[in-house]
C-alpha cells in the first residue's frame, strides 16, 4: 500500500485513503477492488480510523471549551445498527434516538443508555413506556400536551425521568427548507414566541412524576455557519434566566447537532473545534452576563459523524449518450440505497476508482438502476470514460443514505463492511431474495384467490 498526499478527493474520502501500487483506491489498507469481488456491488464501507477519530475529535473540543460536564450524544437517525452501536459506544459516545426501533437496536447491541436521550414529535405510548423501562437517561419532550402523556405513563410506572424540553428558537439555520427545524413554523419543539415555552417549562416543573434538568433546541442540518448556533444558544440563555428568576435552575442545556461536513471539494465546513468555541464561549458570555449556573451541555453530532466514514462502491452498467445533450452512465445502485440527490438536490462527488489519477475525459451524470426519471446520483461529473464492470466510489456516503434505503423495484439492500488494518469486517450482509418475501403471510388469503386459470 502507498499513502498519496495528492490522491484526488482526499478531504472528503476517508482518513485512511491510499492507493495500491497499480492504483487502485483502498480504504482502511483495503483495496476496493478486493473489497467487491468479494462482499459485492453495491457495497457500503466503513472506515473505523475515521469514525473514532471523528468521535474523539468531538468529546475533545467540547470538553476543552467547557468544564461543567459535557455529554456527546451520536445522533442515531444518520444511520444505526447493532455492530455500529456497539463501535460508537467502545468510542466513548452516548446516543440520541427517535423511534421505538433505534431504542430496539441499542437494546440488542446492549450498550449503557443511562445517559442517551429520547427524541421524537410524536412519541408513542409504548414508545415512551419502554424509554422509561429501559432507563433512558433523559426524555426530550416536544410538545405542550406530551407533558401531561409522560407524567401519567411515569406514575403508572412508578418512574421519575429526567426530561428536557425542546423548545423552536425561531432561529433561521439557512439550511435546505425540510431539514431546518429551529423556525416557529415547524412540527418541532415548543415555540419561544408569547411565552409557549417558558409557560411549557413551568408545566413541567410543576408535574408530580417528571424531574425538570433543561431544554433543548436542534436548529437544522447541514449547518455551514456558526452564526445561528451563536443565536440559538442566546435565545436558550435569555430562557435559562427567566426560569432562573422564578426559582427553576436548569442544570442541563443541549443546542442540538446539525454540524456540517463536506460533501464536494469545493465545501468548507467548519471543525468540531470553531463549533465548540462558538457554542461554549457564547453560553459562557451569556452565563456571566445573565448570572445562571453554567449547565451542563448535550452535544448532538450525527452526520459530522459519520458521513465522511463511509464510502458507497458500485459497479458501471450501461451507457447512454444524448449527443448534445448528456451522456449517462448507470450503476448498480441509486436511489434505493441513496435517495438524497432525489429529495434534496443533494451533490456528491464520484471518482473512478481503480484508475483515480486518469485525468477526465468527459462529463456524465452518474445514474441508479431504478424506475424513476429522478433517479440520478450525480449529475455532471467531469470522470474519465468509465467502462462496464469497473467500479466507481462516491465518498462522504456514511450518514442518511443506509438511514433513508428502501426496497424500491424490490432491490435488495447492500452489504455494510467496516474497514481497519486490511481487514473488512461484515457488519450487515447483504439482503436476500428470501428476506424480501419473509415478511409475507402466504396461507391467510385462500379464500379470496380465483381457482379461475390465467387465459
Amino acid at each position: 500500500m502507498t499513502t498519496d498526499q495528492n490522491l484526488p478527493l482526499k478531504k472528503i474520502l476517508p482518513l485512511s485513503s491510499s492507493t495500491t501500487i497499480d492504483g487502485t483506491l483502498t480504504i482502511g489498507d483495503c483495496s476496493t477492488r478486493d473489497l467487491a469481488d468479494k462482499f459485492g456491488t453495491p457495497l457500503y464501507i466503513y472506515d473505523a480510523k475515521t469514525l473514532r477519530s471523528q468521535a474523539s475529535e468531538y468529546i475533545k473540543a467540547f470538553n476543552a471549551k467547557w468544564p461543567y460536564g459535557v455529554e456527546i450524544h451520536y445522533a442515531s437517525k444518520a444511520w444505526i445498527n447493532v455492530p455500529m452501536a456497539q463501535f460508537l459506544a467502545g468510542e466513548g459516545l452516548s446516543f440520541d434516538v427517535v423511534s421505538g426501533g433505534e431504542m430496539a437496536v441499542l437494546r440488542v447491541a446492549g450498550v449503557d443508555v443511562s445517559h442517551s436521550a429520547f427524541h421524537g414529535n410524536n412519541k408513542t405510548a409504548d414508545e415512551l413506556r419502554e424509554a422509561l423501562e429501559n432507563k433512558f437517561g433523559q426524555i426530550v419532550i416536544n410538545s405542550v400536551d406530551e407533558i401531561d402523556l409522560l407524567d401519567s405513563i411515569s406514575a403508572d410506572l412508578g418512574i421519575i425521568p429526567r426530561v428536557l424540553l425542546r423548545i423552536s428558537p425561531s432561529v433561521d439555520a439557512h439550511t435546505h427548507a425540510a431539514t431546518t427545524t429551529g423556525l416557529v413554523d415547524s412540527k418541532f419543539g415548543v415555540a419561544i414566541e408569547n411565552n409557549e415555552a417558558y409557560n411549557a417549562c413551568i408545566k413541567i416543573n410543576e408535574a408530580n412524576h417528571l424531574d425538570f434538568r433543561g431544554i433543548h433546541m436542534h436548529l437544522g442540518s447541514p449547518i455551514f455557519g456558526l452564526e445561528p448556533y451563536i443565536a440559538g444558544v442566546k435565545v436558550g440563555a435569555q430562557l435559562i434566566k427567566q426560569l432562573s428568576d422564578i426559582g427553576i435552575l436548569i442544570s442541563d442545556f443541549s443546542p442540538g447537532g446539525g454540524f456540517a461536513v463536506a460533501y464536494t471539494d469545493s465545501d468548507n465546513p467548519p471543525a468540531p473545534s470553531a463549533y465548540a468555541s462558538a457554542i461554549c464561549e457564547t453560553l459562557a458570555e451569556q452565563a456571566d452576563l445573565l448570572s445562571f449556573p453554567p449547565p451542563r451541555l448535550i452535544i448532538e453530532p450525527g452526520r459530522s459523524l459519520v458521513a465522511r466514514a463511509g464510502v458507497a462502491l458500485y459497479s458501471v452498467g450501461s451507457r447512454k449518450e444524448i449527443p448534445g445533450i448528456r451522456t449517462y452512465v448507470a450503476v448498480d445502485g441509486g436511489m434505493s440505497d441513496n435517495i438524497r440527490p432525489a429529495i434534496y438536490g443533494s451533490k456528491y462527488e464520484v471518482m473512478a476508482a481503480e484508475r483515480p489519477f486518469d485525468p477526465a475525459q468527459e462529463t456524465v451524470t452518474i445514474a441508479g438502476k431504478f424506475c424513476e426519471s429522478g433517479d440520478v446520483l450525480a449529475r455532471d461529473v467531469k470522470l474519465p470514460i468509465l467502462k462496464r464492470d469497473e467500479l466507481v466510489a462516491i465518498p462522504a456516503a456514511g450518514a442518511y443514505q443506509l438511514a433513508m434505503e428502501s426496497n424500491y423495484n424490490l432491490a435488495l439492500k447492500p452489504a455494510v463492511i467496516m474497514v481497519e488494518d486490511g481487514k473488512a469486517y461484515v457488519i450487515r450482509r447483504r439482503e436476500t431474495y428470501d428476506d424480501l418475501t419473509s415478511l409475507d403471510v402466504t396461507n391467510q388469503i385462500g379464500p379470496l384467490i380465483s381457482s379461475t386459470e390465467s387465459p
